[in-house]
């Protein structure tokens, strides 16, 4: 009996190829990711599966089939499938929808953090050999307090929710033409538009699929009414940006910051690598940094309750705190 034939488009973990193996399966990794090294070895291997995650499946690659019936995709998302052609060929597609809902969540709240922290800006100074960098930063805050808004609010968007909300104190608003605000409860507050998400967040997350309505959806309007300091996370799909007027909102100051995991094109474009440029984002020294600003007005009442200024050393070494501390 021949043996059913698996075709990654991608090397895919090692206990998947272990299940296959097992069961007497024959797999087989692509050498190169692009349609014409697809095509040419599904010509030659003719699969009976093929598992991608995030490569395009093309109507192509399905006609060079003889035997394909099934398609799986590790991961949630179809829109890399072409799946008009799949179903006009009575090819079945199979995913896992929930198998990384938490840690794509997880992943959206770390790049808020890295934003909040200016991480990369730091890890480079720190590398470069200024280990006091820290003593002059800018334009850093605490999670705490700060509104996080969401643009779609399904089961990644949620489980962000939870942890922003319940384990750093954040406020949550999102905007979700498919949900009420009686099937969310009070994990979030419903806005009525999604500019309204827009204007209130000081991070705003996408949590979209790519569709018709969705694609090249988000551009400079929406960055226009992003508050000054707030950051943009993208966790979902790059092409839900206006790629160039990403770029170009980051330099101009229009939008401050963001954090991204995903592009339109990957491997990423040379006309993408500008997003990785040190100097994009505004920097108004007016700004100062929210813990600093705490912390000495936290000193400053120490300082002022009765008899504190007879206290000696401990006085003495709050107040020249406080002077460094504002002077940066």
């Amino acid at each position: 009996m021949a043996k059913f034939k698996v075709y990654y488009t991608i090397e895919l973990n090692e206990v998947a190829t272990h299940i296959f193996e097992s069961n007497d399966f024959e797999v087989k990794l692509c050498s190169h990711n692009d349609e014409e090294t697809y095509v040419k070895e599904l010509a030659e291997f003719q699969p009976d599966a093929i598992m991608c995650r995030t490569e395009p499946i093309t109507a192509k690659m399905m006609d060079t089939c003889k035997n394909l019936k099934v398609i799986g995709k590790q991961g949630a998302g179809l829109d890399n499938i072409d799946m008009d052609h799949a179903h006009a060929k009575d090819i079945t597609v199979v995913y896992a929808p929930a198998g990384n809902a938490n840690a794509v969540a997880e992943h959206a709240v770390m790049l808020m953090l890295m934003c909040a922290k200016r991480f990369t800006y730091v890890d480079r100074q720190f590398r470069s050999g200024n280990f006091l960098v820290r003593m002059g930063m800018e334009h850093t805050y605490e999670l705490g307090g700060k509104t996080l808004g969401m643009i779609g609010c399904g089961r990644i968007s949620q489980l962000a929710m939870q942890k922003c909300k319940y384990g750093f104190g954040m406020n949550v608003i999102g905007y979700d033409p498919y949900l009420t605000q009686d099937k969310i409860g009070d994990l979030c507050e419903l806005k009525a538009t999604a500019k309204d998400v827009w204007e209130q967040a000081d991070f705003v997350s996408v949590h979209l699929p790519v569709v018709p309505s969705t694609e090249h959806s988000i551009g400079r309007e929406q960055f226009s009414w992003m508050k000054p300091t707030a950051s943009f996370i993208n966790c979902a799909r790059g092409a839900l940006i206006k790629e160039n007027e990403l770029v170009e909102c980051l330099k101009d100051g229009t939008l401050f910051q963001a954090g991204l995991d995903v592009f339109e094109h990957e491997p990423i474009q040379e006309s993408s690598r500008e997003l990785f440029n040190p100097a994009h984002g505004r920097h108004h020294r007016a700004e100062r940094s929210e813990l600093l600003h705490q912390r000495c007005q936290r000193h400053r009442r120490r300082l002022q309750r009765p008899g504190a200024q007879g206290q000696g050393p401990e006085a003495q070494v709050l107040s020249y705190f406080c002077f460094v501390e504002t002077t940066y």
